[in-house]
């Protein structure tokens, strides 16, 4: 059973912005820029762990038909990470928020492992990501363990899906060989003159793995929505999970495989922005908008001092 390797997250000692605090920097910006995810581990039908994904609805306004985690904004002040987190998953994919009502209709209930480092998004939110594990009742059967009547949110969500966490492991593992990525790209590029790292892990759509439960879910895609692509070289369909995403999902399963101390997320780089006029309550200013939309030539160093530029640099060298 793969879940012995979480006690490497339980052991996990998050490095948050300039190593100085025990507090995330998410509670740092306005709640407006305030943004969770949930990572929702689960045993697999051969004791791996798999993570849930979705893909967005095309109703939404930002990133609408990727694949990505449960999450959202932050609704108040008072809200923490999971709170954000456990709302919007159940907003999204219905899972309950709440563990009582998860205990007495399912027969388990969701370990809240672990907050990690916050991640900046390319909407300029901070983004923490929320480790959650569903932990079955010893007493209930194998057989048994399924999550009924899940219903997708058609506002929110379009599909929904699992995949091995270990798939994320880059480069593959020697010891935990990829189960169903059928192919996987690091690129280490930059965004507003920064080091970024560009991480992309394909998966086949239809999944002779999966869980039961999760097959019998509704799928609301229409054909005009299908983010599907007819892969030449595999010849069949594949999901891409790309992006933010794929990096949460790197970095979780670095330090859950491997026992992975390097620093992960942005963090000093959300402080910074904060500390010179960036992310504030208000819209996004002019500087967000440009950087946002890939504006040529747009760098951070245009609000950020140059000593603070070289420092971020050589934090963020590594992937």
């Amino acid at each position: 059973m793969e879940s012995r390797y979480l006690i490497n997250l339980v052991n996990f000692k998050p490095q948050f912005f300039k190593a100085q605090s025990n507090v995330s920097v998410w509670h740092k910006v306005p709640v407006k820029r305030r943004s969770a995810v949930m990572v929702l581990l689960f045993l697999g039908k051969e004791g791996e762990l798999r993570v849930i994904l979705t893909k967005r609805s095309r109703k939404l306004k930002n990133f609408s038909g990727h694949i990505s985690l449960p999450g959202g904004k932050a609704d108040h002040g008072l809200e923490s990470e999971f709170q954000c987190a456990r709302r919007e998953m159940e907003e999204e994919i219905g899972i309950s928020r709440h563990n009582s009502l998860l205990r007495n209709k399912y027969g388990f209930v969701l370990d809240e492992l672990k907050t990690l480092p916050s991640y900046l998004a390319r909407t300029f939110l901070a983004v923490t990501p929320c480790i959650g594990f569903i932990n079955w009742n010893e007493n209930t059967q194998h057989h048994e363990r399924i999550l009924r009547d899940l219903v997708l949110n058609p506002g929110e969500s379009a599909s929904i899906f699992s995949v091995p966490l270990r798939d994320f492991l880059q480069p593959p593992s020697e010891i935990f060989h990829p189960k169903e990525c059928l192919k996987q790209s690091h690129i280490k590029t930059k965004w507003g003159g920064l080091p970024w790292n560009l991480r992309s892990f394909v998966f086949p759509q239809l999944n002779h793995n999966e869980v039961p439960w999760l097959e019998d879910v509704e799928d609301l895609s229409s054909e005009s929505e299908d983010e599907t692509h007819e892969d030449q070289e595999f010849d069949v369909r594949t999901r891409n999970c790309w992006g933010l995403t794929a990096n949460i999902l790197h970095d979780v399963a670095e330090i859950i495989y491997n026992g992975k101390k390097s620093v992960i997320g942005e963090e000093d780089l959300i402080w910074s922005l904060l500390n010179h006029g960036q992310l504030q309550s208000s819209g996004r200013t002019e500087f967000e908008l440009r950087l946002s939309n890939n504006t040529k030539g747009c760098l951070f160093s245009e609000v950020l001092p140059d000593d603070e530029i070289k420092r971020l640099k050589v934090l963020y060298k590594n992937p």
